[in-house]
């Protein structure tokens, strides 16, 4: 074993506890790998930059730009809409159609988006149906990711490996070449969750209304504003009660107006009657510092779930939003939205002091107070998601049919082979950007660019795994350790493997590491080369088992208040199906 062999080793199980512990930024470490790629001698220039004009970076961009595109001209949201109405039948036919038309969307549509869409809609089936979410968001995930696995352009990860694959030179795999597998992949997902998996859904019954779910009620204080009090005359902004106390206004009494999520720039005057949330020590501090007082007669305050001038309303921050590994400070929330953030949940625990400060991941939910008109703003960001109806304003440009047209020549140029994928989907994004389905600067802003820049540099570390030999030795580990179980044992090793990793690292992560070592495998073993492929493809995809591996977990574990081994106890069972499902069929369809 070389030292280059052991540096680049070392380099990847750096790179994968990193991942796993999840303490940096998944892109902050993946951009630093080519670097110390280029550092160390293993890579030249040319090598180190290769995941930026990577086909598979170049596709896998292209295909955000297009879904952001059909987002924006409120195709997709339509969609939704639809599907909150439509007369689908009792509560579980309605959920199987849902489940159905999911399936149905994603191998055309990144899975995110179509979990960001219906989220909502099965939030308000489960709410019809009188269940707790629970027992509705984890069949809406794992249905998009099995769809997501029917096409080469469904999941992010198929096209990773599909372009590691044609740089390499196997260019077969056509857009439907994975079709009949995924089919039977999906339908093998759908009984099991309508069947086993069923009985085995969590019941996590949700408090009766938001503000007893974030138990805000007991934080929130009413304080009078005497005359000799030092805040008169002074913002909010100057008082910096939020960075000073740790506490949060929420309205301001001022005679008979009310005024809903006051501005860092509204002064604070005498007789005001604030009401102000935060823990009871903090309040009892901030009373005393700034001479506020309490009233003998206290009279309730309620937080409006439903209506009225303010209201709450539960957002989820979405993958790609601008809020993602910043604060509320930073993005300036209060003043953009006209809203405020008075409680926040990650990962199933309520956050409420020091609210400011909190750096927000994707998963996130904000309880959020503000007006109709503030929501609307809120609303519209794609960023975020509202598990309540929002009504947002209608769009101003209604070119769905234009979108749609521009998707469906991608798609079907691409699959009868009049152009590849990524000629299609460049093609694609130019079409959308001049018929001004989308705007640059929207692209600029709006497209999630983690994945890009994962991509970026990752890909690097795949060609260094390949050239110093490291990827060979670990194919010929692979190819002793199951040589005595033949052709299925080979792809049954390497389904496991990609899967397990994926539960831990991100799935694309997975995809580019593991796809030359499948190859080197397949030539050391006497496979067909596209069967190692496939296999890495969909355990890729089969990211089941924590809420961590896939983005659409991530996305349903806070709303559904799930816990860590609510995924181990209904997703492991699922993936050994899957793993079954892919060693009998993949060497039936890519034979030796």
């Amino acid at each position: 074993m070389t030292f280059d062999i052991v540096f680049v080793f070392g380099l990847t199980l750096a790179a994968l506890v990193l991942f796993a512990l999840d303490r940096v930024r998944v892109d902050q470490v993946a951009l630093a790998i080519p670097v110390v790629l280029l550092l160390g001698g293993i890579l030249t220039p040319t090598e180190a930059v290769s995941g930026l004009s990577s086909r598979a970076t170049v596709t896998v961009g292209s295909m955000l730009v297009l879904g952001l595109g059909l987002r924006k001209t409120g195709l997709v949201s339509a969609i939704g809409a639809w599907a909150r109405t439509a007369p689908l039948g009792g509560k579980y036919a309605r959920m199987f159609a849902l489940c159905l038309i999911c399936a149905f969307l994603s191998p055309f549509l990144m899975t995110t988006a179509v979990v960001l869409v219906f989220l909502p809609v099965f939030v308000a089936l489960a709410e019809q149906a009188e269940e707790p979410a629970s027992r509705y968001l984890m069949p809406l995930s794992f249905v998009s990711i099995l769809g997501g696995t029917v096409t080469l352009m469904g999941t992010t990860t198929n096209l990773v490996v599909h372009g590691e694959a044609m740089k390499r030179g196997f260019d077969d795999l056509g857009m439907f070449s994975i079709t009949p597998l995924g089919l039977i992949c999906l339908a093998v997902g759908l009984l099991y969750l309508f069947t086993a998996g069923r009985v085995l859904l969590p019941r996590r019954f949700r408090p009766p209304d938001l503000s007893a779910k974030y138990d805000v009620r007991r934080f929130v204080t009413e304080l009078h504003v005497p005359e000799d009090s030092p805040a008169n005359g002074r913002s909010l902004a100057q008082l910096g009660w939020g960075e000073r106390y740790g506490v949060t206004v929420l309205d301001i009494e001022r005679g008979d107006q009310e005024i809903t999520a006051p501005h860092g720039d509204r002064h604070i005057r005498p007789g005001d009657i604030l009401y102000v949330q935060g823990s009871a020590e903090r309040l009892l501090e901030l009373a005393r510092r700034q001479r506020l007082k309490t009233p003998r007669e206290r009279k309730e305050h309620k937080l409006d779930v439903a209506g009225g001038r303010g209201r709450l309303v539960e957002v989820l921050v979405a993958p790609g939003s601008h809020l993602v590994g910043r604060t509320l400070r930073a993005l300036n929330f209060g003043q953009r939205y006209d809203a405020t953030v008075i409680a926040i949940q990650q990962h199933g625990v309520t956050v409420q002091e020091r609210l400011a400060e909190l750096s927000f991941r994707v998963g996130d939910l904000l309880l959020v107070r503000g007006t109709t008109s503030a929501l609307q703003r809120l609303a519209d960001d794609p960023g975020f998601v509202p598990m309540a109806e929002v009504k947002a304003e209608t769009g101003k440009r209604p070119r769905a049919r234009v979108a749609a047209a521009i998707m469906a020549g991608v798609v079907l140029s691409a699959s009868f082979g009049v152009l590849d994928i990524m000629t299609a989907a460049l093609t694609g994004v130019i079409l959308m950007v001049f018929t001004r389905c989308v705007h640059v600067e929207e692209i600029y802003g709006e497209v999630e660019w983690l994945v890009i820049f994962v991509l970026a540099g990752l890909i690097p570390l795949g060609v260094a795994l390949e050239t110093t030999g490291a990827a060979e030795l670990l194919a010929s580990w692979v190819v002793t350790l199951t040589s005595p179980l033949g052709e299925i044992g080979l792809i049954a090793a390497f389904y496991l493997m990609t899967a397990v990793m994926t539960a831990v690292v991100s799935n694309a992560a997975t995809a580019v590491m593991l796809t030359p070592v499948a190859i080197i495998a397949a030539t050391q073993g006497g496979l067909n080369p596209y069967a190692l492929l496939v296999a890495v493809m969909f355990g890729a995809s089969a990211s089941f088992v924590t809420p961590f591996g896939y983005q659409t977990n991530v996305m349903i574990y806070g709303p559904g208040g799930y816990r860590f081994m609510d995924f181990v106890k209904v997703g492991g069972p699922l993936n050994l199906l899957l793993l079954v499902t892919a060693t009998i069929f993949i060497p039936i369809f890519w034979p030796s």
